[in-house]
C-alpha cells in the first residue's frame, strides 16, 4: 500500500497552512476517510467548502500505515527528479532510508549577509527572495548569542521572508528557521532568543505553548504578535473560530510580544 506523491502534496499542504480548498482534494474515498479518523473537519460557507486540519497527531497515525514517518522527508523525496522511481516506495516502506535522505534537516533563511558556522567552519548565508538555505541533519550549526532565531510556521512565508523586513527591522542579528523536527531538536539544546512567526489563530498559538516552548531550556522566547493585529484580525474567519475554539479550550500564556 503506497501513497501518492500528489496526494502527499495536498496533506503536506493542509499540515503548513491548516485549511485547503475542498476543490484542490479530489479523492473523495480519501477524504471521507480522514473525515471518520478526526483527521479533518470540513467548512462549508455559501458556495465555498474548506477542509480544515483538526489533529495533527491523527494524520500521523494514519500515514504511519504507509510506512510514513515524516510526510515533510516523504514529500521532498518524490519531488526529487535525480532520484529513481522505485525510490519513492523505498522512503515509505523502509524507516532506515530516513537516516541518510538529503532532504532531511534545516532550512534557514536571512535576508541580509549572516555569518554563521557550520560543522566549526564559519560561513555567511544569504537567501534572496525564493530561496533558502538547507543544512542537512547530520551537521552542526553553531550560531552567536546575539543572532535572534525567528520559528517560520509555513515553508512559503521562509521563502518570501525577504518581502517582510520592515516587520522585523529592529533585530539587528537574526535567522529565519523552518518549523520542522529538525528545527525542534535543535531549538531543544539553543540558548539563542526565539521568537515564533506563525499563525495568529488558537492553532498556531497552540503550537508555540505546546510544541515549542515545553523544548526550549531558557525562557527568552516570544509569540511575534505584529502592532497591526486588531486590523488583521477583523479579516479573520469567524467560524474558523468557533471551531478552535472547541478545539483548544484551555490554552493559556502569558502576553509577551515583539
Amino acid at each position: 500500500m503506497k501513497l501518492s506523491l500528489s496526494l502527499a502534496k495536498k496533506l503536506l499542504k493542509l499540515v503548513q497552512n491548516k485549511s485547503i480548498n475542498s476543490s484542490e482534494f479530489r479523492n473523495p474515498s480519501k477524504l471521507e476517510e480522514l473525515i471518520e479518523e478526526g483527521v479533518v473537519h470540513l467548512q462549508v460557507k455559501g458556495q465555498n467548502t474548506k477542509i480544515l486540519l483538526l489533529s495533527e497527531y491523527k494524520l500521523y497515525i494514519h500515514l504511519k500505515r504507509f510506512g510514513i514517518n515524516s510526510l515533510e522527508d516523504y514529500t521532498y523525496e518524490g519531488m526529487n527528479e535525480s532520484r529513481s522511481r522505485s525510490s519513492l516506495s523505498h522512503v515509505s516502506n523502509n524507516t532506515k532510508s530516513f537516516k541518510t535522505q538529503v532532504q532531511a534537516g534545516l532550512y534557514l533563511a536571512s535576508f541580509e549577509p549572516l555569518e554563521i558556522g557550520v560543522d566549526s567552519e564559519m560561513m555567511s548565508i544569504y537567501t534572496p527572495n525564493m530561496s533558502s538555505f538547507f543544512l542537512h541533519k547530520n551537521a552542526s550549526l553553531e550560531l552567536s548569542d546575539d543572532i535572534v532565531i525567528i520559528g517560520v510556521e509555513n515553508f512559503e512565508n521562509l521563502t518570501s521572508i525577504s518581502k517582510q523586513k520592515t516587520l522585523f527591522k529592529d533585530i539587528e542579528k537574526k535567522v529565519f528557521m523552518y518549523r520542522n523536527k529538525y528545527a525542534r531538536d535543535f531549538l531543544s539544546k539553543s540558548f539563542n532568543t526565539y521568537l515564533h512567526f506563525g499563525d495568529f489563530d488558537l492553532a498556531g498559538v497552540n503550537i508555540f505553548l505546546n510544541e515549542i516552548v515545553p523544548r526550549l531550556p531558557h525562557e527568552r522566547h516570544r509569540f511575534f504578535i505584529p502592532n497591526n493585529i486588531s486590523e488583521l484580525l477583523k479579516n479573520g474567519n469567524s467560524e474558523d473560530y468557533f471551531v478552535q475554539m472547541k478545539k483548544y479550550p484551555n490554552l493559556t500564556a502569558k502576553a509577551k510580544y515583539l
